[in-house]
């Protein structure tokens, strides 16, 4: 499960009935991939290329009731796609409606739970998190709610075709951090809760992902990372009742500048050693 960092660029168009906005927004990232198992995207081989791009298009209008109304598409692409031989451009699309009340979103959501999980190391991740949230939610969401006030963030999700919902609260108080969901499958007849603990003290911060549902049990994992100037050094652990073996690895992001980083990581996933080193930057 991936952080993405966005940057907003903005064109504000006028009508005669409301102010609109468009906000185009992405990431990308690009470097070298190993695994000793193989690699997921091309089995065959233990080290090869990978690249990703995010590109989001937020258009939003305010309504003279003071409503804000607006539709988003996300257009991804990535090497894996390319190599399947299947589209290489996923574009996923989502109406909302913004108030007093919060946010209710209609689309291609995603469930509440998946807003919380472990941080991963390495320029695109190398797959501790995955151990980590092994036993994590099933569940699907084709509309959402979510509101905050203060520090606190309230969400519920729910599948109006597969009959799947969730509910998460999260509490930020900077230094310290809380959130708790609950995610139902009703096709796995299957329930996941999962708890996230983050704190930030000085140049060091960490996290705590505890998961458990039916199917799969409990998988959890520990994130801690080291600031100084520019360089964050980290490492993470993570274990599954399901996993035959921990996983375990160390990494490092450099701060370029404008929205770049350089990063990679090295650990132990299934018992195979891999690693990752590459770019990631946002617009």
């Amino acid at each position: 499960m991936k952080k993405v960092l966005l940057a907003t660029t903005a064109l504000v168009l006028s009508a005669g009935f409301a102010a609109a906005e468009v906000k185009l927004s992405g990431s990308a990232n690009m470097g070298l991939k190993y695994d000793e198992g193989g690699l997921s995207y091309a089995p065959a081989k233990k080290a090869a290329a990978w690249y990703e791009i995010d590109i989001d298009v937020v258009g939003t209008m305010e309504s003279d009731s003071g409503l804000t109304f607006g539709a988003s598409v996300d257009l991804d692409s990535d090497y894996k796609s390319a190599l399947a031989g299947t589209a290489q451009t996923a574009i996923d699309g989502e109406v909302f409606v913004s108030g007093a009340f919060g946010t209710f979103t209609i689309g291609n959501v995603d469930p509440i739970a998946d807003d919380y999980g472990l941080t991963d190391i390495g320029f695109d991740g190398i797959g501790i998190d995955d151990v980590a949230e092994d036993a994590g939610y099933t569940g699907s969401a084709d509309a959402r709610w979510d509101y905050t006030v203060g520090a606190m963030t309230l969400g519920v999700s729910v599948n109006t075709i597969s009959e799947d919902y969730g509910v998460g609260a999260a509490y930020d108080a900077g230094m310290f951090m809380a959130a708790l969901t609950f995610d139902h499958d009703e096709a796995g007849n299957n329930d996941t809760t999962s708890l996230l603990l983050g704190g930030k003290f000085d140049a060091f911060s960490a996290e705590l992902y505890v998961t458990d549902n039916d199917t799969n049990d409990t998988s959890w994992g520990l994130y801690g990372a080291y600031t100084t100037g520019a360089l964050t050094l980290e490492a993470s652990y993570a274990d599954a009742d399901t996993a035959a073996d921990a996983a375990y690895g160390i990494g490092a992001k450099y701060d370029l500048g404008g929205g770049a980083k350089l990063a990679g990581g090295l650990g132990s996933v299934s018992d195979d050693m891999v690693a990752d080193f590459g770019v990631t930057f946002k617009f």
